[in-house]
């Protein structure tokens, strides 16, 4: 560079023969030329395709100026370095783009070596070290401090702090006790325990999460394929630019000067190599991804970058997601028959729900008479149907108007569960939730950024409006049955409205794959809805909805500034060209300048916290 730019090789023109720049061409251009050529018998024209245009073009006007066939040329610089310089640039452009996209999936990374390989079973001699795959679920295993967690399951003995960090963003440890859920994969800080394995292997949260890492590893924006379709119309534009400048030059700017005109049409082919472009979504994306992951945020592919930045609605469900999940029984009441009789069938009809109200009724009777479930059937949305000795069990949320205590409750914003046997009333249960602190804070922060928010639950309308009212929600919907939280998100699409929908339960997976994008509340939630879902929340602190969607929005943003910029610097860079104001080695240099500003941009993204 220091010899092109001292004139050096207008001084002393044998040095042109040996011009250090070939070392670059080989090492630099060859996977270039290779890329180009692969993509080419694939029917594809990519930047790479030009970028291999405008090295061969430097190299074919350097020889033919050295053999003379090209006379009246500036011989200050060297066409060779000019080639050069170009792909050593790229070569650089590539590492700093690697080191970007490095630093965003650090996050990831650090999630996908979570991969627990051996587990302390608990044996009547103390423990034995084995390998995780050969746990079953009820076997015991120890947990010494500062190990790490190897599977998934309660606490039965001790307590301790668990650093979840890695999983859920949150930076610091959480108090476990007896009875506590931990997950394999996360830190024990504290004293020893011993957990009880209540998954296989393949289902731990840690597998999970590494199964929709790898998919979001091989999902790409939208945009991008609009990217990589511009770089199919650059590359011929950029050739077609080229001649004419050519003719331009030749007929009106250099006194019909060959060797000048050829190389202002190269500069134009140096200057107009569509890689910015190229970098301009793929980086952004990267950024994006790895920022969220670090924080407790999943977002599963580029695309859902795109889908979240557009988004101007949110539909919640209530429970688990606006409200603990935590639910429990406050009271029970009985008609006709005994109490304990009551809470013997209810904990055989609901014994093996996964629901979080199941869970609750069963915790509730626990210990009772233990009677056997013939059959049990879920009414999906209400509840549960069950045939227990040879009587039809109904346990599903209760709508009716019974007075008394049932109305009070209900217009207090808590669940009424009825139980019927072949079909009359024999029991009745209070159920209350707690809303989460943080609900009320991103309602708030949506309704500000202009984000119509809606609730869609199939608990009473009753509860729903108590609730929704209470957190400034401001579309409240009750009472609905999966297939009608359906309907309310088809009616808000037609009504011109992006949603995004955010459950955690099973009942929530139509709703979700319906939504134009959606949001499963905790990794460590119910397969289906996360499996779902677009995003996952891992630590449930849906305070991060809004910082999400502006996390997405600023990404959409950045990708459009990154094209913008790399335009105006191409065609500006085309009308310097043109006067011989740029020729291939400052032209080279500006194209990558442009290259470097995109990626840099991009990488501010790992900034934004969420």
């Amino acid at each position: 560079m220091i010899l092109s730019l001292t004139h050096v090789y207008h001084n002393y023109p044998i040095l042109r023969y040996f011009d250090l720049g070939w070392v670059s061409v080989i090492l630099c251009g060859t996977p270039i030329f290779i890329s180009a050529f692969k993509n080419l018998r694939r029917g594809k024209i990519t930047s790479s395709l030009l970028i291999a245009t405008s090295i061969t073009a430097c190299v074919a006007l350097e020889i033919l100026s050295l053999t003379g066939v090209l006379k009246g040329g500036d011989h200050g610089h060297s066409n060779i370095f000019a080639a050069g310089e170009v792909a050593w640039l790229m070569a650089l452009g590539k590492l700093i783009e690697s080191y970007t996209v490095g630093k965003a999936r650090s996050g990831i990374e650090a999630i996908m070596k979570l991969a627990p390989v051996t587990a302390k079973l608990v044996t009547e001699d103390g423990y034995e070290e084995v390998a995780v795959s050969e746990l079953n679920i009820g076997d015991k295993v120890a947990v010494l401090p500062n190990d790490m967690i190897s599977v998934d399951g309660i606490i039965v003995k001790g307590s301790t702090s668990v650093d979840e960090s890695i999983m859920t963003g949150e930076s610091l440890p959480v108090d476990k006790t007896v009875g506590d859920m931990v997950y394999g994969g996360t830190f024990n800080k504290s004293y020893a325990i011993e957990v009880e394995v209540t998954k296989n292997s393949e289902d731990f949260a840690v597998s999970k999460l590494k199964k929709l890492v790898a998919e979001a590893e091989g999902k790409r924006a939208p945009i991008s394929k609009i990217a990589d379709k511009w770089a199919g119309y650059i590359v011929p534009m950029a050739i077609t630019i080229s001649i004419l400048v050519f003719i331009i030059s030749f007929f009106a700017l250099s006194g019909r000067n060959v060797a000048v005109s050829v190389e202002r049409a190269i500069t134009v082919l140096v200057v107009f190599c569509p890689c910015s472009l190229a970098l301009a979504t793929p980086t952004a994306i990267a950024a994006a991804l790895g920022t969220s992951t670090k924080q407790g945020v999943l977002i599963k592919s580029g695309e859902a970058v795109e889908k979240l930045s557009r988004i101007n609605a949110v539909a919640f469900d209530k429970t688990g997601t606006l409200t603990e999940g935590r639910i429990s029984v406050e009271s029970v009441k009985a008609f006709g028959i005994e109490e304990d009789r009551l809470k013997a069938l209810l904990y055989a009809a609901e014994k093996y729900s996964e629901h979080p109200i199941a869970k609750a009724i069963t915790a509730y009777c626990e210990g009772v008479e233990q009677l056997k479930a013939e059959s049990t059937k879920s009414l999906v949305g209400t509840g549960v149907e069950a045939v227990i000795d040879g009587k039809v069990i109904r346990v599903e949320k209760w709508n009716s108007s019974l007075g008394g205590e049932a109305d009070e409750a209900l217009k207090e914003g808590k669940t009424v569960i009825g139980v019927t046997e072949d079909e009359k009333l024999v029991g009745l249960l209070t159920l209350s939730d707690t809303v989460r602190d943080e609900s009320k804070f991103a309602v708030k922060e949506l309704n500000d950024m202009g984000v119509m928010t809606v609730m869609l639950t199939g608990d009473n309308e009753t509860v729903a409006k108590t609730v929704g009212e209470s957190l400034g929600i401001n579309k409240i919907y009750g009472a609905l049955m999966p297939d009608q939280k359906l309907e309310k998100i088809e009616e808000l699409k037609k009504n011109r409205r992006k949603v995004v929908m955010i459950g955690d339960g099973v009942n929530d997976a139509p709703a979700l794959a319906l939504a134009d994008a959606s949001i499963a509340m905790g990794a460590f939630g119910a397969d289906l809805a996360v499996e779902t879902a677009d995003v996952a929340l891992m630590n449930n602190d849906i305070k991060k909805v809004p910082s999400l969607l502006k996390l997405a929005r600023r990404t959409l943003k950045k990708i459009k500034l990154n094209i913008a910029i790399a335009m105006c610097i191409n065609f500006a860079a085309v009308l310097l060209s043109l006067f011989g104001i740029l020729n291939p080695v400052w032209g080279a240099l500006i194209h990558n300048v442009s290259s470097v500003l995109v990626v840099t941009n991009s990488a501010l993204l790992l900034k934004h916290n969420m």
